[in-house]
């Protein structure tokens, strides 16, 4: 593992039994985040993005999901290997997760200083009265207004944005080397979105830790990441800078994105782009193509991309995608 790499997957897996078969929702993914550094992973609904962030957590439902193969690098420990209890210690402490939705991950019959503490405890091995002022400390860091009488609201008392706040300060608590973010902004109004990215963005930058944001705006993606990996179906399909994403994206299916995306108008007068919609539906993940998995649903597939799954390769410095089409463009 490179040393700035706080996390790395190496050909994860995993996989998911049903009465219809066994279904990989994440399948041989190869990414890594640095650190100090935001990665977005995104794509359609279905794609794996939230299995995966499941999958670095080890909160797979088992049954009926489980870890097929792979390793989980974090730090320079591979979680796989780790015990339930040496797991539950790496929770909170060193990789923290944010869910889309406040809602349902807070307990609704805890006040939120005491769901905030109990980490801390946890974790940290602080006095209650010790652990309650960390937790104040952390939400006012979060911007919550009035932290010291806040502390003792029920979830139901607070607003999204609040509660999302919130969830961002018990995420931190302890300091963790990596955060998980996924579709943090999802349930809020477009002001309060732009706040709470604001907010990741300058506590990202204060602890120095990495951040992989799952997400499918791609407007975010704009915003907030260094990076961008595209997944579908399972499988990564492209992976390169922000800036190479959006200006020269190599597969189909990352184009079709991109030509899916609203975009305001430039100047008064001037009218939006037409939206272009992929044609056809995701793939089952119980009867996948044989070859490439989006294929069907791509005008410049070729025999060759039906026939075989393409590997991920290097198109350029920093892009890679596992699109034949798109190599033998690149070469």
């Amino acid at each position: 593992m490179q040393a700035d790499r706080i996390l790395e997957l190496r050909n994860l897996t995993t996989e998911f039994a049903t009465s219809e078969g066994v279904a990989k929702a994440v399948d041989g993914l190869n990414l890594h985040v640095g650190k100090g550094e935001t990665l977005a992973v995104v794509g359609e609904s279905g794609c794996g993005k939230s299995v995966t962030a499941l999958s670095i957590l080890r909160l797979v439902p088992a049954p009926p999901g489980r870890i097929a193969g792979g390793e989980i690098i974090l730090d320079g420990r591979d979680l796989l290997k780790l015990s339930d209890l040496e797991m539950r210690a790496v929770r909170g402490k060193e990789v923290s997760m944010i869910f889309q939705e406040p809602m349902t991950s807070l307990n609704p019959v805890f006040t939120i200083g005491r769901q905030i503490i109990e980490a801390i405890v946890l974790h940290e091995k602080l006095s209650r009265r010790a652990a309650r002022a960390r937790a104040i400390e952390m939400l006012d860091l979060v911007r919550l207004p009035d932290p010291q009488r806040r502390i003792d609201d029920y979830p139901h008392r607070l607003s999204g944005g609040m509660r999302q706040r919130v969830m961002i300060a018990m995420a931190l608590c302890c300091r963790p080397k990596l955060l998980i973010a996924d579709e943090p902004t999802t349930a809020l109004d477009v002001t309060i979105q732009s706040q709470i990215l604001d907010l990741l963005r300058s506590l990202q930058r204060e602890f120095h830790m990495g951040l992989m944001l799952i997400t499918h705006d791609l407007g975010v993606v704009a915003e907030t990441a260094q990076r961008v990996v595209v997944m579908y179906a399972g499988r990564k399909v492209e992976e390169a800078p922000v800036r190479g994403i959006f200006a020269s994206p190599k597969h189909p299916y990352t184009q079709g994105l991109l030509e899916a995306t609203p975009h305001a108008p430039k100047a008064a007068g001037t009218k939006r782009r037409k939206l272009n919609e992929i044609p056809g539906v995701v793939p089952s993940l119980f009867d996948m193509p044989l070859g490439c998995a989006f294929a069907p649903r791509c005008g410049r597939a070729v025999e060759q991309c039906r026939r075989e799954r393409p590997a991920d390769a290097a198109l350029a410095p920093g892009h890679r995608a596992a699109c034949f089409v798109a190599q033998a463009e690149a070469r």
